[in-house]
């Protein structure tokens, strides 16, 4: 009996000690960090992916030199490669026998897919084969490109630190800080588009040429937000191309609109969704000149949707926070007289930007605020709220709003006084 315990715990020990027969070595794999999907030309879908060389070619600095092309680049310590293939599989297949290593897509953050294939309803093909392969994090980040995914990869290098995928997981960030763009992964799309309570929506982003900045001319005279912008053409200039800003959104898998930076704004404050940004007003007494606040969302939006024998009714109840972060115009608006009449005309406007986006997404049919989760509670049964069909009513929803605006701070001024000459 004890001959026979040895032997097993002999055994036991041998096959412990055994190595794993399947085991992967680090530098034996190609880590993808980027997929960009278009439409092919010599077939249905061109791949492009970008992944890190882990060495820097002799004499190429920080930047590295750029070679682009269908048969790949160099982007310093990054490279990309473009295939035409029937499907993403078959396309990692072919790209597999042309490198020297094996692609892996663990550490995939960025998922772009062009606006072409977007508003063709293309995404959903896609989307689902994706979610399914256990490479594939569901926690990566999903965006729709302004013109070709292809060109956006080659045009996505490191600017600041030391890796690409570091900066987008700080760009992600930016949402909570300006409410430009929302955070939109691919296990949120997946099932937004399977959800019969909302629409999904994506991040929109674009290579930003700068065609729109301007070298010689004089301002407009009507003053701007600065969030009326669509992707790709704020008027900037730079080394850095890529920019995040507005939403793409989506009635099932097919992209049927797109909100700007301002409108984005109002869409996560009904969401819930806003953390903070400065936003540029007219001053109330004096139209011609700005006051800057810095707004934040504290609460939790109160939602109420009704279900009435005729339309939907939909109440909102937003509340905001706010900081006076300059005032152009001199008026001593931190006087408790003036005050109220800078939170009730900002609080209007807010009420007007949320209301009218509201109004943009009901003439798309696509409810990107997800009212279906509070209109759900008026049904027993999920029957009878599928049959319900709140997707197709929420068109003919009316919309309530209401925005609580209060100003908590005054910046580092009590008073503003006024300029004196002579």
């Amino acid at each position: 009996m004890r001959k026979a315990a040895a032997i097993a715990a002999l055994v036991l020990i041998l096959v412990c000690l055994n190595s794993c027969f399947d085991a992967q070595e680090t530098d034996d794999l190609i880590h993808v960090i980027a997929v960009g999907v278009d439409k092919g030309v010599s077939d249905k879908w061109r791949l492009t992916l970008q992944f890190p060389t882990v060495r820097v070619t002799a004499g190429a600095g920080a930047q590295g030199v750029q070679q682009g092309g269908q048969d790949g680049g160099q982007q310093g310590e990054y490279m990309f490669t473009t295939v035409d293939a029937p499907s993403f599989f078959a396309g990692l297949a072919m790209l597999n026998a042309t490198l020297p290593k094996r692609l892996n897509l663990m550490h995939a953050q960025i998922i772009v897919f062009s606006e072409e294939t977007a508003r063709e309803g293309l995404i959903g093909e896609y989307i689902t084969p994706l979610t399914r392969f256990r490479e594939i994090r569901r926690s990566s980040h999903l965006y729709v490109v302004k013109g070709k995914a292809s060109e956006f990869i080659k045009e996505n290098k490191v600017i600041m630190g030391s890796t690409i995928s570091k900066g987008f997981q700080l760009r992600m960030k930016g949402s909570d800080h300006t409410g430009y763009y929302p955070h939109v992964t691919l296990q949120a799309f997946n099932d937004t588009i399977k959800s019969s309570y909302n629409q999904p929506i994506a991040t929109i982003v674009a290579v930003n040429k700068g065609e729109s900045f301007k070298e010689e001319g004089s301002p407009p005279k009507e003053l701007k937000t600065g969030g009326e912008y669509t992707a790709g053409q704020l008027p900037r200039t730079g080394e850095n191309k890529i920019e995040l800003w507005g939403t793409a959104i989506f009635n099932g898998d097919k992209m049927v609109g797109e909100l700007n930076g301002d409108e984005t704004r109002y869409m996560l404050m009904v969401r819930g969704e806003f953390k903070q940004g400065y936003f540029t007003f007219k001053d109330p007494k004096k139209p011609d000149l700005a006051i800057p606040l810095e707004i934040r969302q504290t609460k939790s939006p109160r939602i109420k949707v009704k279900i009435e024998e005729k339309n939907p009714v939909i109440d909102i109840k937003i509340q905001l926070d706010a900081d006076i972060l300059a005032i152009q115009s001199g008026i001593d608006y931190e006087h408790p007289e003036f005050q109220p009449l800078l939170e009730q005309s900002f609080g209007e406007i807010v009420r007007e930007g949320v209301v009218e986006c509201i109004k943009k997404c009901q003439e798309h049919d696509a409810d990107v605020f997800s009212f279906g989760k509070y209109a759900s509670r008026s049904f027993l049964t999920i029957g009878e709220w599928e049959k319900y069909d709140w997707n197709n009513r929420f068109k003919d929803a009316e919309v309530n709003a209401e925005i609580d605006l209060f100003i908590r701070r005054t910046g580092t001024n009590i008073k503003t006084s006024p300029i004196i000459g002579s």
